[in-house]
């Protein structure tokens, strides 16, 4: 009996993990999950071609909830926050999915919390933790005894060394390098390109080589919807 899966978010990565489900590329068995709802309510339409219901409308969303089994949020980029508490809220209801690459590499799969994304090259070496709705972006490299915490987002081609702790909410920029045994505090922002060697405190946000700070950075998020 085919599942219904509700994607909250329908930008392109929505699009991207929508092919990933339908050509059956992740570590989950897709084969029973049919992608019937998607809800965004900054957007007229879907940015990527499909015949899924859409809507943007509050009305709505009740009623995708209540007719489905799963749930995907697909919010990436530095909101890490709002796809966590969205994430938590739709709990109430749903059950997440994680969508895990067949092309990634995963040493411990059971050190992988719920509600993760991890898309294909990706890489999670030995004893290394990594926390619910978090997103490990193509082509990503998380080394041996890392902690990465909820919400956070490694986009692609960015390498963290081994020992490393990262926060809730933490975004690693495009081919950004964190090196050994650093501590990134929650809601930090490291720029694309960044080389970080030394520890970067609580909503700062750094660039450069070596990473420096440029300002400090608030995260709020507004559920009016849930």
């Amino acid at each position: 009996m085919k599942k219904n899966v509700f994607f909250w978010g329908a930008k392109f990565k929505a699009g991207i993990i929508y092919n990933l489900i339908k050509k059956k590329l992740i570590l989950n068995n897709s084969t029973n999950l049919n992608i019937k709802y998607l809800f965004d309510p900054g957007l007229r339409r879907p940015q990527f071609i499909t015949k899924i219901n859409f809507s943007n409308k509050k009305k709505d969303l009740k009623k995708f909830i209540n007719n489905s089994d799963f749930f995907v949020v697909c919010i990436g980029n530095h909101y890490g926050m709002a796809r966590y508490l969205i994430s938590k809220k739709l709990e109430k209801h749903l059950k997440p999915i994680q969508i895990i690459s067949k092309h990634s590499y995963i040493a411990d799969k059971k050190l992988i919390s719920k509600g993760v994304q991890i898309f294909p090259k990706s890489i999670v070496q030995e004893n290394s933790q990594i926390g619910e709705y978090t997103i490990l972006n193509t082509a990503s490299l998380v080394e041996h005894d890392c902690k990465i915490g909820n919400g956070v987002h490694i986009m692609p081609g960015a390498v963290i060394g081994g020992n490393v702790n990262i926060g809730n909410f933490v975004t690693v920029g495009l081919n950004a390098t964190i090196l050994p045994n650093l501590n990134i505090a929650e809601g930090a922002y490291i720029g694309a390109g960044a080389v970080v060697t030394k520890d970067v405190k609580k909503n700062h946000v750094v660039v450069g080589s070596p990473a420096r700070l440029i300002k400090k950075i608030k995260h709020k998020v507004t559920m009016k919807y849930l």
